[in-house]
């Protein structure tokens, strides 16, 4: 949806005749279809918004430092009410092929609906986070029970109080929607793959002071993103981790971890993504900032990540994510050791003979 706004607004500008299809009902791309308890950016809000306009920035005010699915949703539709996007797109349309004819010299584009369009030029802005994944487990459509996918999530409030829950997978999406789910339901059974070198986010509210200095300097933060390696308003720091002392190290390593957003990624020193030694070393880091937030030693164990390079994945940002494992109603599965087997009318069952009794069950969008 970002991109395909910016490209339809640039075209239209351009002067050119504009035709735009999309499969939802309505603007907000991602944060149309993602909209889970939890689900919120974890790049900074005054980096996210678009930069072509500075009327808009100076309208639009971000209430969060990492901003909501409600709010960023609202955004875009600002923006298509103020752009008057709507005007030359199909909404409830999805595009099912797209041919070049070379003859004509012209894309020949067909709708899921029978519709046909012609066109000199084809931007294709379908985004990379609006595709849902539903592992193939045996038995998945026998479920009885309630099911949902976080990149399908229903616009009305789910409630999920008492109930037996199962959530699969434990990426970036999960780790937001399990701590507030955790809170809810009966009980919550949490089947893992993979465990994440997940860091806190640390969020607030965008003061007063702080809107007014993001008004200010747009310019700025705009050519910091630009510039840096990731797209972020982070860096790396140039200096070799290994380099320095390891009690100067590790007062560098809290000083990260005490920052909201990817610092702890983006900022880091800069040998961490180009040396093993120096990944290890903060690794272990973060390993021990997860095993002092749960009770639990065993558990702990298994949400620490051994399999894989600190950075090597996006690091998903969390909020009381851990803390969610010292609760009695929530039971962590390690699906490497009792992988499922197949899914049942009413429970998951395990390779060792398990069964998981649920409710209601949420495959994320993301199973890393």
């Amino acid at each position: 949806m970002y991109r395909g706004c910016i490209n339809y607004i640039a075209c239209a500008s351009s002067g050119c005749q504009c035709d735009a299809w999309r499969t939802a009902a309505a603007f907000g791309g991602t944060w149309y279809w993602n909209r889970y308890p939890g689900c919120r950016f974890d790049s900074e809000s005054e980096s996210y918004g678009y930069s072509f306009s500075k009327e808009l920035l100076e309208e639009w005010d971000w209430k969060e430092h990492y901003s909501g699915q409600p709010e960023n949703e609202r955004y875009l539709n600002y923006v298509a009410d103020k752009f008057d996007l709507r005007r030359d797109i199909q909404f409830n349309s999805r595009v099912t092929s797209a041919v070049f004819d070379e003859r004509a010299d012209r894309w020949e584009v067909r709708l899921e609906s029978g519709q046909r369009m012609s066109a000199q030029f084809l931007v294709a802005a379908v985004g990379i986070l609006s595709a849902r994944n539903i592992p193939p487990f045996e038995g998945v459509d026998s479920f009885k029970g309630e099911s949902f996918h976080t990149s399908r999530w229903p616009k009305e409030k789910v409630d999920f109080t008492g109930k037996r829950v199962a959530v699969i997978g434990t990426g970036a999406t999960a780790v937001q929607l399990i701590p507030i789910v955790a809170k809810e339901v009966g009980h919550l059974t949490v089947f893992q793959r993979t465990a994440n070198y997940t860091a806190p986010l640390r969020n607030s509210l965008v003061s007063d002071e702080t809107q007014r200095r993001f008004k200010a300097t747009y310019p700025e933060i705009h050519k910091r993103c630009k510039e840096t390696t990731g797209g972020f308003l982070h860096d790396f720091d140039r200096r070799a981790a290994l380099d320095l002392p390891r009690e100067e190290r590790r007062a560098v390593y809290e000083q990260l971890w005490a920052l909201p957003g990817f610092g702890k990624w983006l900022g880091n020193f800069r040998d961490i993504m180009t040396d093993r030694v120096a990944n290890e070393d903060f690794a272990e880091f973060v390993r021990e900032k997860i095993r002092a937030r749960v009770k639990d030693p065993v558990v702990a164990e298994k949400l620490v990540p051994k399999d894989h390079p600190f950075g090597s994945k996006r690091v998903p940002l969390e909020t009381e994510y851990y803390e969610a494992y010292n609760r009695d109603n929530v039971l962590l599965v390690d699906i490497k050791e009792t992988p499922i087997e197949r899914i049942t009318l009413k429970a998951s069952r395990q390779a060792i003979g398990n069964m998981s009794s649920m409710s209601s069950s949420m495959p994320p969008a993301s199973t890393r």
